[in-house]
């Protein structure tokens, strides 16, 4: 959830203006939109950025939609795996499965050259508890991409990899999960090119026609400004974060909550994910939210609200024992 500072600039007038310049009474906005920019390129540590996208599934339309034709191929993390399950059949284009070792949410890298070179990799999943490879997964595609959006608050602070300097050609995505702003989406790149290829597709600007975005809701931006000045500031932020997640790891395990990963130290990010089947995570989650605990079907937990309300590696104990609590009934009935 944004800070109490960034809501109130999400509710400020903002919110119910255009930004372009075809419209008068913009300036002051489009000045807002640039100096967000600005901000995301020195937390990101990058050239470029765009933050007029109202969501990171609009960036992954836009990566689409610049970067290949119909009747080119798409590779992407299988959605079985923890895959965005973006319908790309929808807009002409095949989807292609990155190969994944069985039993992980893991890139298997020894099967990547083997497999048909793709028009697009899009790297990134929705379930990453460890870094993808994105070096060993150029050679997938002519093009690689990052979707960051589970993970960006961590890539923010240093704390995960940094998929620029590794070798995606873009890091984009949703800017309210471990990056603590309001909904939207976020493009990064240092390449010039690819920025203004992109800027075509997801803004709108006087001499071009619209793409995916018009009007990109301009008090959102200022909003989403002032939570990167706000990470910025709290560079411990992604260290507090996947320190929570692996004690909430342990915990689990100590409380009889089967987890996943225990041998590697649960996770390297926010996420932990317990052994469960679906039908017990369906009522697991059923459980647990009538008690005040958010846990998707799929068993997956994240530590990124809980580290932003103050608490720390002590306090997931408790926590722990309040799934548990709930595991148990779960398997009782």
């Amino acid at each position: 959830m944004p800070s109490a500072r960034a809501r109130k600039a999400l509710a400020s007038d903002l919110e119910s203006r255009y930004h372009s310049e075809w419209y008068g009474g913009t300036k002051v906005i489009r000045k807002i939109i640039s100096e967000v920019g600005k901000t995301a390129c020195r937390v990101f540590r990058c050239r470029n950025a765009i933050v007029t996208p109202l969501s990171g599934n609009l960036c992954d339309l836009g990566m689409i939609l610049a970067f290949t034709r119909p009747g080119d191929s798409v590779a992407m993390m299988p959605i079985s795996s923890g895959g965005y399950p973006l319908d790309v059949g929808l807009f002409g284009r095949k989807r292609v499965d990155l190969p994944v070792k069985p039993g992980t949410y893991e890139i298997d890298e020894t099967r990547l050259s083997a497999a048909p070179r793709a028009n697009l990799v899009i790297a990134g999943s929705s379930f990453i508890p460890f870094p993808h490879p994105v070096r060993e997964m150029k050679k997938a595609g002519s093009r690689l991409v990052f979707d960051g959006s589970h993970v960006l608050g961590l890539i923010a602070t240093g704390r995960f990899q940094d998929p620029l300097i590794e070798g995606a050609e873009v890091l984009f995505g949703s800017t309210h999960k471990s990056l603590y702003g309001p909904q939207g989406g976020i493009v990064l790149t240092n390449d010039p090119k690819l920025h203004s290829r992109l800027s075509e597709v997801l803004d709108f600007g006087m001499e071009g026609l619209i793409g995916l975005v018009d009007n990109p809701h301009p008090g959102r931006i200022a909003a989403l400004g002032l939570t990167l000045e706000e990470i910025r500031a709290d560079r411990g932020y992604g260290g507090r974060v996947i320190a929570n997640a692996r004690a909430l790891g342990a915990a689990l395990e100590k409380s009889g909550v089967p987890v996943r990963f225990s041998s590697r130290g649960y996770t390297e990010s926010h996420q932990v994910f317990l052994d469960i089947d679906l039908e017990t995570g369906k009522r697991l989650s059923a459980l647990l939210e009538r008690k005040g605990v958010f846990v998707d079907v799929a068993g997956r937990l994240g530590t990124a609200e809980v580290t932003r309300r103050g608490m720390s590696e002590g306090d997931m104990e408790d926590v722990a024992l309040r799934i548990a609590k709930a595991f148990r009934a779960v398997r009782r009935n």
